[in-house]
């Protein structure tokens, strides 16, 4: 039998996860003149990930994005069984 999946590609920023699957997870809107309570909104990556693996998610990758000495933002990609 053929399994199939779902995926999450889980955008983070200042250790924050910022979008998922395109879409604003914080609790305030992003950009405007209040950028950091916007990103500080949103939920911290760890307490992030433990949430989605309760929920049956899996960290299967993730890649850092910007130059060698300040990374812009990073890219968490998680997958679980599709029920």
């Amino acid at each position: 039998m053929r399994q199939h999946y779902e995926y999450r590609v889980c955008q983070v920023q200042q250790s924050r996860v910022t979008y998922v699957n395109g879409t604003w997870q914080g609790k305030l809107p992003p950009g405007g003149d209040k950028v950091e309570a916007a990103l500080a909104s949103c939920m911290q990556t760890w307490d992030y990930l433990h949430g989605a693996g309760e929920d049956g998610w899996e960290l299967v990758g993730a890649l850092a994005q910007g130059s060698t000495s300040t990374t812009v933002h990073q890219v968490l990609y998680l997958k679980r069984n599709k029920a």
